[in-house]
């Protein structure tokens, strides 16, 4: 029984040294957190280029809300250069377009990030984004769900981007 409890005791102590050595090699940061001096750009430090469309134009102003919190920066370092491609499908279910009741908008993001200072592409991705609507047989309230649904996608891209550039910033 004595035997027992030194091993035990042993062992116990060896697990505790290599769960402190394990960890001690994490490079854990938080994603939103302040970061160090000298430890790469932060979000506020990524401008966003301009674009050619109306979606695009809501994916990127979203995009720059969520990077700057609303704060323009002068020093930016890094730049997201992004094209947005859009698709409108209506459902296939039924025998004609007039008829469908549904409609679902797909967005495509694809972003490169940009060290402004070498002018090289340092990381690059795409997103994509759906928002489903509702069709009826008013013209201007079908406009009006495509916009809205157009909106809503443009949105959850751009909250996808800031994810991905935040990490590609925290590689850097």
């Amino acid at each position: 029984m004595l035997l027992f409890n030194q091993i035990t005791q042993v062992s116990r102590k060896a697990l505790a040294i290599m769960a402190v050595l394990f960890l001690s090699a994490c490079q854990f940061q938080p994603l939103y957190g302040e970061r160090a001096a000298g430890q790469g750009g932060g979000l506020e430090q990524v401008g966003v280029a301009s674009v050619d469309s109306r979606v695009a134009q809501q994916v990127r102003n979203h995009l720059l809300f969520l990077l700057n919190g609303g704060f323009a920066s002068s020093e930016k370092t890094h730049e997201a250069r992004l094209s947005v491609n859009f698709s409108n499908k209506l459902s296939a279910a039924l025998p004609s377009v007039e008829d469908s009741t549904a409609g679902t908008v797909t967005v495509r993001a694809r972003y490169d990030l940009v060290d402004l200072r070498t002018n090289e592409t340092v990381a690059s991705g795409s997103r994509d984004a759906t928002a489903s609507y509702d069709r009826t047989g008013q013209v201007l309230a079908n406009n009006r769900a495509t916009r809205d649904a157009e909106n809503r996608a443009a949105k959850e891209a751009a909250e996808a981007l800031r994810l991905a550039i935040a990490s590609d910033m925290s590689q850097l």
